[in-house]
């Protein structure tokens, strides 16, 4: 199981702070904060989770995990998610959960 900090709830990868579509790719989603729960997981790993939107909806999909790096802060790479759902964007404050029981290292296949 992925380890998390004492703020995250078990199985929450990230919240959503911003979200860019990658046209053929999906959505770049990049964490309102530090986003442990994704450390575990080499990078391009795919992932079954779920978006939870803050008005309640929930997407299915799969997403890997992706980093980048910021102007601001060109020493320190953050981690995301490249988000495979059928939604031109999602809002600030939407949540990701793993939805299956993954260990890191696991990986699901890719369409």
């Amino acid at each position: 199981m992925p380890s998390t900090a004492p703020h995250t709830p078990p199985g929450l990868l990230l919240r959503v702070a911003a979200a860019w579509p990658l046209p053929g790719l999906g959505l770049l989603l990049l964490p309102q904060g530090p986003a442990p729960a994704l450390a575990p997981y080499a990078l391009h790993t795919a992932l079954a989770v779920e978006a939870r939107l803050p008005d309640g909806a929930r997407h299915a999909a799969v997403a890997t995990v992706e980093e980048m790096t910021r102007p601001e802060t060109p020493n320190a790479p953050t981690r995301g998610l490249l988000l495979d759902v059928g939604a031109a964007t999602l809002p600030a404050g939407t949540e990701v959960w793993l939805t299956d029981a993954a260990e890191p290292g696991l990986t699901l296949p890719l369409g």
